[in-house]
């Protein structure tokens, strides 16, 4: 006796675009990603597909540092998600918000949108993003010992949901926070974690922020020329992909290698200074303050 055939599944077409777009924003390719979630929103026919719609429109145009389009989209979705009662949806729009407010330097608007999006969180997954977003909350703060408290929360919640990208980039944030406590040695394991899980997945933003970390940690160790190596290639993805704040974070980093090498100051105030202009581009009200604080050093 023959088994029944399984009928093919059907995908709508908001979700072919979605996931169109995914591929896009994980190769890098981020305004094609934002042409195929437009397309996904046109073609949606659900409120829920509206939803993700605009969140991975929100998404995006934060990470192009055009903020204001993307609280519209945030605040889109979050409308949308409260007529349907969409709890973990109405979180993760909260989260984009949270995000665009740790750009600004606004970490008490930040907490407080963070612990509305936690009160609605009911997916281990969507728990995930916003323990990540708090733990990046508290590295900003310089409380590390929070930070890594959340972090390893964050990590324990994205095991639960089986979401590896989620995981990738929340050890990326460990490793960037490590570094900052002191601990070089622990950022370069944490990096290499996160780089081999963002290859596996061709996740290559996650990808290349691992490697961007591991050059840091690698400057700090006094490796010159490996993290060099690591920084041309992180900086070169990162101008392809549009992503201005990191761009201006790798130039920060190679202004911290040239301070390193004997009678390099002025290419680490040029790179400082190239540093500061797209800081600056990007309202990114934290970076701008550390690199015055670095060109005032010199």
């Amino acid at each position: 006796m023959q088994s029944p055939v399984e009928p093919p599944r059907t995908i709508s077409p908001a979700r072919a675009h979605l996931d169109r777009g995914f591929r896009f924003e994980q190769a890098g390719t981020v305004a094609r990603a934002l042409i195929a979630y437009r397309d996904s929103l046109e073609a949606s026919e659900s409120p829920e597909d509206q939803v993700e719609a605009h969140l991975r429109i929100a998404r995006v145009l934060r990470s192009m540092a055009e903020y204001e389009e993307a609280l519209a989209e945030a605040r889109a979705a979050l409308k949308l998600a409260d007529l349907i009662g969409a709890d973990d949806l109405a979180a993760e729009a909260i989260n984009v918000e949270v995000g665009v407010h740790q750009l600004h330097g606004d970490f008490d608007l930040a907490d407080a949108l963070s612990i509305r999006a936690l009160e609605r969180a009911h997916s281990p997954r969507v728990r995930g993003i916003t323990l990540q977003n708090q733990g990046r909350t508290a590295a900003e703060r310089r409380d590390f010992e929070t930070a890594n408290r959340l972090f390893t929360e964050s990590i324990e919640a994205f095991n639960e949901a089986g979401y590896e990208l989620g995981k990738a980039i929340a050890l990326a944030n460990a490793a960037a926070a490590a570094r900052e406590m002191g601990q070089p040695e622990r950022a370069l394991e944490l990096g290499a974690q996160a780089a081999t899980l963002g290859r596996r997945l061709n996740a290559l933003d996650v990808l290349l922020t691992a490697v961007q970390n591991q050059a840091a940690a690698l400057v700090t160790l006094g490796n010159v020329a490996d993290a060099e190596g690591l920084l041309t290639e992180a900086l070169g993805h990162f101008t392809s992909a549009r992503n201005v704040i990191r761009q201006a974070e790798c130039l920060e980093i190679m202004g911290e290698l040239s301070e390193l090498r004997p009678d390099d100051a002025d290419t680490a105030r040029r790179c400082y200074s190239r540093a500061l202009d797209l800081a600056v581009a990007a309202d990114d009200r934290v970076l701008i303050d550390r690199l015055n604080r670095r060109l005032a050093a010199l």
